[in-house]
């Protein structure tokens, strides 16, 4: 046992005691309530580091604290049992500090240590063995333990190389859309903390990084009317710029569900919408194509969907478990084989270390150095199972694949920083499908949950109808491709607030045409003219179909499609050739291009058929010239009377 009675790291006066006179710290329970600010982890030679932690209010009084260092761990199962409190292992080496003499820093409190790799020290703890070690810290008085922790460090040997495990850190961000159910854009608190904490963690982890960023959170920072969004999104760009990414669907959507429900044209058109929206917002970023992250159990016919599209590979998400898969929780690649014969890659996160990413925030210093020493002792594990490493994966991620702490992770990338036999990898090189490795099934049932909407197809339809009557500029054809991603999304539990703000926002051109308030013309000839005046009375020009019908009248040619223009009247003529005489009735339609939806109710008109009618002008006009023949025949006889000399009579 060594006690530091003073403590100033360069000048120490050491009291060594009896071992056994000292209580130790692995006879309790572990409250993990001292907070660790920084610590050492990987020992390759000697070094003189430090621990700098922070004590509760209930430790305020503490006049020692302990740096105490234990057994060794032989597994990865011992070292869960002796991180969840399951184990204590035996306390092999201990260092004491008065808290009198402890340097400062803020409130926190410095503890120097000298770490030794084998080699006897008088002033530190000796780690005469590779792997990991637990190490206790605990704040005392004379009344016995008032507050502890239990962190790791590993000694490692710089010369292991040989076998490389792959290690990757996914980040697969899932959000509610920020279309509103009234058609606004609103980028809520917990996206916007979330797109800042991947961007934190882009900036500070150097390795690389697997990232699946939801499109749609791109396209509304990109709508957002706040400049703090504008600017996120410029620092999101510069940052994915230097990464992979992994496509994702433009909203979450679930292969499996998507291919039950008949939908799997649906789940392209978003993928694809996904892709098109990412090399739009973040042209220079590479992009990974072959692998889905699942945040849903995935069965057959959603892999078979998947494969379709062009992905060979899925990473389960520890949400995603599904206890048909009997897949084994560890770093090994599977595979699963379909129905066509093609194979499939299968890889799932540590849901171990998920646990872990999941709590991150209580302790973040803490749980980098506990997923560190899980990460070390996976790979002794798996390589002492003589697995090929090149069918070794092991990936970390929370459950639901959100980012974890920002400083958790900072704290694992230093730890692992100089350890050998650790490659970090974006998952952007194919893992292609092997035969070799273990097989797994994908399960033949998707797991019950709700149809979004059953007339999901009837809202698609008239969605795609009612484009046509839009300019191609016009920004509600976006908007109701949004309102469909949104019904879609995954991260949507009621979507009939969307169906009723798309439906709205149809009706919105559908009733900005009216029909024409005159209904009733005289046809005087056999062709003759039908003018209609049609008026919209939206800002924006709309294309519809005039369609007329009648039994008495013939209307050649295709139906009209007229744009109306915005806010005004148009006058929509229709030739029209008549069959009998009398009164007809017509039926005018006004559709949409297309001829799949009626704007408007049928409109009846009347038109009356006077073949007489067309005489007037000819008879008219041949009375204008017997006139004026008439008045130049007057004329002239008048002239001449006038003119004409005397008669002479000779008698």
């Amino acid at each position: 046992m060594k006690r530091f009675s003073a403590l100033i790291f360069a000048v120490a006066f050491l009291v060594v005691v009896p071992f056994n006179n000292q209580k130790s710290s692995a006879e309790n329970d572990f409250t993990n309530t001292i907070l660790i600010v920084s610590q050492p982890f990987a020992v390759v030679s000697f070094i003189s580091s430090e621990f700098v932690i922070t004590l509760p209010s209930v430790a305020a009084r503490a006049t020692t604290i302990d740096i105490s260092l234990h057994r060794r761990v032989n597994s990865r199962d011992s070292l869960q049992a002796i991180s969840q409190g399951g184990l204590t292992p035996k306390m092999i080496d201990t260092v004491t500090y008065n808290t009198s003499a402890i340097l400062t820093r803020g409130d926190d409190l410095v503890l120097p240590i000298l770490l030794s790799p084998g080699q006897a020290t008088t002033a530190g703890l000796d780690l005469k063995a590779y792997g990991v070690f637990p190490v206790s810290i605990t704040a005392r008085d004379d009344s016995g333990t008032l507050a502890s922790t239990l962190t790791f460090i590993a000694r490692v040997d710089p010369a292991d190389t040989s076998q490389s495990l792959t290690t990757s850190l996914v980040i697969a961000e899932e959000a509610p859309p920020s279309l509103q159910p009234n058609g606004t854009t609103l980028v809520s608190k917990e996206t916007r903390s979330a797109m800042r904490r991947l961007l934190d963690i882009m900036n500070s982890f150097q390795a690389p990084l697997a990232i699946s960023i939801q499109p749609e959170t791109l396209a509304s920072l990109a709508l957002s009317d706040d400049s703090g969004d504008a600017t996120l999104l410029t620092d999101l760009q510069t940052a994915l710029a230097k990464r992979n990414i992994i496509r994702d669907t433009y909203v979450p959507m679930n292969p499996s569900l998507s291919a039950d429900k008949k939908q799997g044209a649906l789940f392209e058109r978003q993928q694809k919408r996904g892709v098109d929206e990412l090399q739009k917002i973040m042209p220079p970023a590479a992009s990974a194509h072959t692998l889905w992250i699942a945040h849903h159990a995935i069965t057959r016919s959603g892999a078979a969907l998947l494969g379709s599209l062009g992905i060979d590979s899925v990473l389960l998400l520890a949400q995603a478990e599904d206890r048909a898969l009997k897949m084994r929780e560890t770093a090994t690649i599977a595979h699963s084989q379909l129905s066509d014969n093609s194979l499939f890659s299968v890889r799932r996160a540590d849901s171990a270390i998920s646990t872990l990413l999941d709590g991150s925030t209580t302790n973040p210093v803490r749980t980098g150095i506990l997923v560190a020493a899980e990460v070390l002792a996976a790979r002794r594990d798996l390589l002492a199972d003589a697995t090929p490493v090149q069918d070794l994966a092991l990936v970390l991620a929370t459950t639901t694949g959100a980012a974890p702490d920002q400083q958790t992770v900072a704290t694992l990338a230093t730890a692992l920083s100089s350890v050998p036999g650790i490659t970090w990898s974006d998952l952007s090189t194919r893992a292609a499908p092997l035969s070799t490795t273990p097989s797994v099934d994908f399960s033949s049932q998707v797991l019950p949950r709700p149809s979004k909407v059953s007339a999901l197809d009837e809202l698609i339809t008239e969605q795609i109808s009612l484009t046509t009557m839009l300019d191609a500029a016009d920004p509600r054809i976006q908007l109701w491709d949004n309102y469909i991603s949104a019904i879609l999304a995954t991260t949507v539990k009621a979507s009939n607030p969307y169906i009723s703000g798309l439906r709205a926002s149809q009706q919105e051109v559908t009733s900005a045409v009216s029909r024409p308030t005159r209904n009733k013309f005289t046809l005087g000839s056999t062709k003759a003219d039908i003018r209609l005046q049609l008026r919209n009375t939206s800002s924006s020009p709309l294309t519809v179909r005039v369609v007329l019908s009648s039994p008495k009248l013939k209307f050649p040619g295709e139906p009209p499609v007229i744009v109306l223009a915005a806010q005004s009247t148009t006058e929509v003529v229709v030739r029209t050739v008549v069959r009998s005489k009398g009164v007809s009735n017509i039926i005018l339609r006004l559709t949409t291009p297309d001829g799949k939806i009626e704007l408007t109710s049928p409109t009846l008109l009347t038109a009356r058929v006077n073949l007489l009618a067309g005489l007037g002008q000819p008879i008219s006009l041949v009375m204008l010239i017997g006139l004026l023949l008439w008045w130049a025949l007057s004329w002239r006889s008048a002239r001449r009377t006038k003119t004409s000399p005397p008669t002479t009579t000779v008698l």
